[in-house]
């Protein structure tokens, strides 16, 4: 009868040890950090956005899944960024540009983080090439130039599909003395990035300059990205971000915070020369014709 009885209280013990360790699962994140990457360097204007556009994904979703607060562990290049979060050791959640091999790895939350405004692209350039980049009027023009772009960016892939010259770099902060130096011609940055990525830097490059009269574009959504597997934390984090769409909080993030404010209004860009090429790297199924997430060339036509 004794050994019967701890045998039951044994096995009470395991199914109350099983019963709480999926009461935390269902509840990931209730009480802890979310771990992310710290800003690329002392210049990233932009990483700003993307934290408070996830704390504010977390404290939407505080009612099913408890109060949650971003986290910072070490600086770390894109190409080990999501090395760290294959592995779930380091980071849990990433945010990046999109690829076919990114969303069969990873799991993506396919809402784009800037309404797809990332594959608007302007460029940064020497002083001195203003003339040269004045006179480009479409692809052909453009292919003659060399762009600069990281080495595990899908945008160097997008680029060179089009017939454009690519010098990859490993670390996104020395691309801009590679461009200094003449290493290459310009360097393509989201509309959002260059204008306050060479504020911050204009005393250590004063002969670089935004170059905002073409536009090159290709459809090009930023995600969330987590490790395949941690599908509660893909639930809360895409359960977060359209609850942020429908209360307007999504948009007036968007247009209020400083690194994208200036976007706005979106008319100022109908006007432009842009340059579109296609992106291969995209999933076929990506709605891109979704006015709920996205922002198309045509929308700034209309807008005029």
């Amino acid at each position: 009868m004794r050994v019967s009885l701890q045998k039951l209280l044994s096995q009470i013990l395991i199914i109350a040890a099983i019963s709480i360790g999926n009461l935390y699962c269902s509840a990931s994140f209730a009480f802890a950090e979310l771990r992310t990457i710290p800003p690329q360097s002392d210049f990233d204007v932009s990483h700003n956005y993307f934290v408070s556009l996830l704390q504010l994904m977390l404290d939407n979703t505080a009612s099913e899944y408890g109060q949650s607060k971003v986290a910072h562990v070490v600086r770390m290049e894109q190409g080990r960024a999501f090395y760290e979060l294959k592995r779930g050791k380091i980071i849990d959640v990433y945010w990046a540009g999109t690829s076919i091999d990114r969303e069969e790895e990873f799991t993506a939350i396919r809402i784009p983080l800037l309404k797809g405004l990332l594959g608007y692209r302007l460029s940064i350039i020497r002083e001195d090439s203003k003339s040269k980049f004045q006179s480009i009027k479409n692809l052909k023009d453009l292919r003659k130039y060399t762009a600069c772009q990281g080495r595990h960016w899908p945008d160097s892939d997008i680029l060179e599909s089009a017939g454009i010259d690519v010098r990859r770099g490993p670390i996104y902060e020395l691309m801009f003395g590679q461009l200094a130096a003449g290493r290459c011609d310009f360097f393509p940055r989201g509309i959002h990035e260059g204008g306050p990525e060479l504020t911050a830097r204009r005393d250590k490059y004063p002969n670089l300059r935004l170059f905002s009269d073409t536009i090159v574009y290709y459809p090009f959504p930023m995600y969330f990205f987590v490790r395949k597997g941690n599908i509660e934390l893909a639930k809360r984090l895409e359960l977060g971000l359209e609850r942020a769409i429908d209360s307007g909080k999504f948009d007036q993030l968007l247009e209020k915070h400083p690194i994208t404010s200036k976007l706005f209004p979106l008319t100022q860009w109908g006007e432009k020369n842009i340059i579109a090429i296609s992106n291969p790297l995209l999933p076929r199924d990506t709605p891109i014709t979704n006015s709920r997430y996205w922002i198309r060339p045509d929308d700034l036509k209309a807008r005029r």
